[in-house]
């Protein structure tokens, strides 16, 4: 082969791998990490999902949204770090276990404080719902908004709960300072017991009721123990989502609109699947013998009245008097009466 061939085939070949180097690269898509500790089948897990869902179909695939459900990336408090140093781009849980970073969150362990989830989520949702996602920002992390776990009732095998003297003399499990202080004002008597060992607290006698969410009381069975499941509502336990600020303010407007908007309807689909797996709990429960009754609401506030009573001078040190009142203020103002 000549040397003039050689060359020719040579310049060629350069052409042929400089053109494939500078042809159009595939355009990189955004990864949005989120690591919470929910299992697959909660109301919860389905919304991050519809989320994935919304925000892939609304950025057409730029946006790859990326879902570590059950602990896979540890604890709540390991993924809230995980989070602030930007190792994962979101991660969220219930207010209650970031009180100890933010104490301004404390303000949400009131008792009663609302009638219904529409009351809940107008007050989430108000302005007052939204100051109270600013302290997230000296953590280095931006409140994307808050779901529903939904409200705690309570059990016993004794009678319903109709009144609030109904409760007196009733040994329940104790779990934590605040909780223990608000039932013991209205004559409850508690005692400790880890969540692992309730069943068998229950089934055994030892405790004559407990209070948690109604999903819980089924998928626990503690139905098998307890024949009297009284919606109290006495509290509402939300669901904190938040994202790495840094991350958020690095981003173009039009994706953060995306993650933003989409955020809005992952939420919303939340707050109306718990209410749907809500009352699809109590036709199960009730198909179980067990005797479900409604709390009058105004017997629930002054219960409320009581528990808030002896639980606000520890609430208020951690949040402060100015946000308590101003928040007391704004969950009146958004009830229907």
């Amino acid at each position: 082969m000549g040397r003039k061939r050689i060359t020719l085939i040579a310049i060629v070949m350069i052409g042929i791998i400089t053109m494939t180097g500078c042809g159009p690269k595939e355009e990189e898509k955004l990864k949005v990490r989120i690591a919470h500790d929910n299992n697959v089948n909660t109301p919860l897990h389905k919304a991050f999902l519809k989320y994935e869902e919304l925000v892939e179909e609304r950025s057409d695939g730029k946006i790859d949204i990326i879902l570590f459900p059950g602990s896979q990336m540890g604890s709540v408090q390991d993924t809230f770090e995980q989070c602030r140093r930007g190792d994962i781009e979101m991660s969220g849980s219930t207010t209650s276990n970031f009180i100890q970073a933010i104490p301004e969150l404390a303000v949400w362990e009131s008792f009663y404080l609302f009638d219904d989830s529409a009351h809940a989520k107008r007050v989430f949702e108000s302005e007052i719902g939204k100051k109270m996602l600013e302290p997230l920002e000296r953590m280095d992390l931006q409140g994307i908004g808050y779901m529903e776990l939904g409200f705690r009732n309570f059990s016993n095998s004794k009678h319903p709960i109709i009144k609030a003297d109904d409760l007196k003399g009733l040994k329940i499990r104790g779990y934590n300072p605040i909780q223990i202080e608000a039932w013991e004002a209205l004559g409850v008597n508690t005692t400790s017991v880890s969540w692992n060992e309730l069943f068998t607290s229950l089934q055994q006698k030892m405790i004559d009721g407990q209070e948690c969410a109604t999903n819980s009381f089924y998928t626990e069975k503690f139905y098998e123990a307890q024949k009297y499941w009284s919606l109290t509502k006495h509290v509402f336990t939300n669901y904190l989502w938040y994202a790495n600020k840094d991350f958020m303010e690095s981003i173009s407007e039009e994706e953060r609109s995306i993650l933003l908007e989409c955020a809005k309807e992952a939420i919303d689909y939340n707050w109306q699947l718990v209410d749907e797996i809500e009352e699809d709990t109590l036709k199960k429960l009730e198909q179980e013998g067990v005797h479900i009754n409604e709390v009058d609401i105004e017997e629930r506030r002054k219960m409320g009245t009581l528990m808030n009573e002896r639980t606000k001078e520890d609430i208020v040190s951690l949040c402060g008097e100015e946000i308590y009142t101003t928040f007391m203020k704004a969950v009146e103002e958004q009830r229907d009466n």
